[in-house]
């Protein structure tokens, strides 16, 4: 089977481009209200008012409540979860847990609209001078009753509804103007070096992808302007071409209502047509049938109207011309993207992920009849399996998307290793020995030595010898070793003991090396 990689990218592979991620890109939608608001005429700033009041009520809740939790008030809100709460007030009327909430925050109520059953003409004609007082009378009460309950209903959601509109195409806006992209040229250059191009599924909204391609001149093709309701959506493997799919749509793109004049050849059941925005960052525009599309929110990712579910099938697909993953900034938090990586490793006991992920941390699990790991989890125990058993088919490169991406898309997880680290005794007269690593880099790499009849290695009377500080010492930092790389270690023994033993510590991304080895030292 020819090698053959496709690409899933994160909301990590666009930090580089200095893009903000979940939690800071709350904080910044937070700040660009506020500014708007201050920079607005009077008459915007009285409409605009209440919407930014209700933006306030809702981040400040999430910081809130999960304070009360003893959680950080940094990381409280992320856009996603924002988004899922402004959309649970907008339907708090029909929405599932509506029946078990007796009252919302009178916070929440404050800021919504309450439309009141009766317009001030219809109690002025029960004043009329033409009318007699007790016809006059007639139904006031009930009517005053029943403006007095609708205060005190919740609201109809429609404050909340303008706010998830602005959201997001401010959204949109702050993502519109991203930094420096040389660091994504080596996916671009694999695009132009494998046969039949490259495939990237990215779950971001951005457009660093086809900005870095159209920089370098490589056509992209995302499909859109191809996809009709109820037809897939074919992605061809061409020379020289980015297939790029985003299932979670992409910052320019709207969808528009469909009226008589923009259905999809006039068929009826279209409800939305979909397009390219000329403005990514266009503000609201009042009355307009369009909004962007962007599929963002913790409940949401499975948006049904629209080519979500084209996309997601693509990606699929996609991934059966691969036998190779890059993931790049991923964070593993989509279960429908999960079940279908999950699906094409299982498929297949040689297909291979490479995973770029500064703070990938590796945790030792044991799974058994009863464990229901996460996916992310059960990456992590793949990665962990001793290589002497099975072979690698997980490979991480603990590193950002800038440094990782050359690395990562060469290096391929390890098929067999038979020792984590090897040691090699020097020969006489030499009191040395050499190490050598023959697999994935370590780091943290310390050297004890001892007697042999001293049993704690903590309180050695053997030193080695430190290159750096040209001195001996009780304990020895090496630098990393990559794969392949060697260190030799002088020592010297105290004493006329023949027995010294050596322990060498060490760890990777995936595993924990401890070695201990004891020499005869000739007299």
């Amino acid at each position: 089977m020819s090698e053959r990689i496709a690409v899933l990218l994160g909301a990590g592979a666009s930090r580089d481009a200095m893009l903000p991620l979940t939690e800071e890109f709350a904080r910044r939608i937070l700040e660009s209200f506020d500014a708007d608001l201050l920079a607005a005429v009077p008459h915007v700033r009285k409409r605009q008012q209440p919407i930014v009041d209700a933006l306030h009520v809702v981040y400040g809740a999430m910081v809130a409540h999960a304070t009360e939790q003893g959680k950080s008030a940094l990381t409280a809100v992320n856009v996603e979860r924002l988004v899922s709460a402004i959309r649970l007030l907008r339907d708090r009327r029909t929405h599932e847990a509506a029946p078990f909430v007796s009252s919302w925050r009178p916070s929440i109520e404050s800021v919504d609209a309450h439309p009141l059953p009766f317009r001030d003409d219809d109690l002025r004609e029960h004043f009329s001078l033409d009318s007699s007082f007790n016809f006059r009378l007639q139904g006031l009460a009930d009517r005053i009753a029943a403006i007095a309950k609708a205060t005190f209903e919740a609201g109809d959601g429609s404050t909340f509804r303008a706010l998830e509109d602005q959201l997001l195409r401010k959204i949109c806006s702050l993502l519109s103007h991203p930094a420096d992209l040389t660091y994504l040229d080596p996916l671009i250059d694999l695009a132009t070096q494998q046969p039949g191009g490259l495939d990237i599924t990215t779950l971001n909204y951005d457009l660093t992808i086809e900005t870095a391609a159209a920089n370098r001149g490589v056509p992209v093709d995302t499909g859109l302007d191809r996809w009709q309701p109820g037809l897939p959506l074919r992605f061809e493997p061409i020379d020289g071409r980015v297939n790029l799919i985003k299932p979670h749509g992409s910052i320019d793109w709207e969808r528009v209502s469909s009226s008589q004049r923009n259905r999809i050849e006039g068929f009826p059941l279209v409800r939305h047509c979909y397009r390219t925005s000329a403005d990514p960052e266009a503000q609201p525009t009042w009355g307009t049938s369009s909004s962007p599309l962007i599929v963002i929110g913790d409940r949401e990712k499975l948006e049904t109207d629209g080519p979500t579910l084209a996309l997601l099938h693509a990606f699929e697909e996609s991934l059966h011309r691969a036998s190779h993953l890059l993931i790049v900034g991923y964070s593993f938090g989509d279960e429908h993207v999960n079940t279908i990586v999950r699906n094409w490793m299982n498929a297949d006991p040689r297909r291979t992920i490479a995973i770029v992920d500064p703070g990938w941390v590796t945790e030792r699990m044991i799974i058994g009849p009863d464990t229901d790991p996460s996916f992310k989890e059960a990456l992590m125990y793949t990665a962990g399996l001793p290589l002497k058993e099975v072979p690698g088919r997980i490979v991480v490169i603990r590193k950002g998307a800038r440094e990782g991406l050359p690395e990562a898309i060469t290096t391929r997880p390890l098929s067999r290793l038979e020792n984590l680290i090897d040691i090699e005794v020097l020969p006489a007269p030499i009191a040395a020995v050499r190490i050598t690593n023959p697999g994935y880099t370590l780091t943290r790499i310390t050297a004890r030595a001892w007697p042999e009849w001293k049993s704690n290695p903590l309180t050695p009377t053997a030193a080695l010898w430190d290159h750096e500080g040209d001195q001996w010492v009780e304990t020895l930092e090496l630098a990393d070793l990559a794969r392949g790389e060697t260190h030799e270690i002088r020592f010297d023994v105290h004493g006329d003991r023949p027995l010294v033993s050596i322990e060498i510590n060490a760890s990777s991304w995936a595993y924990t090396v401890r070695e201990k080895i004891t020499l005869d030292i000739p007299a």
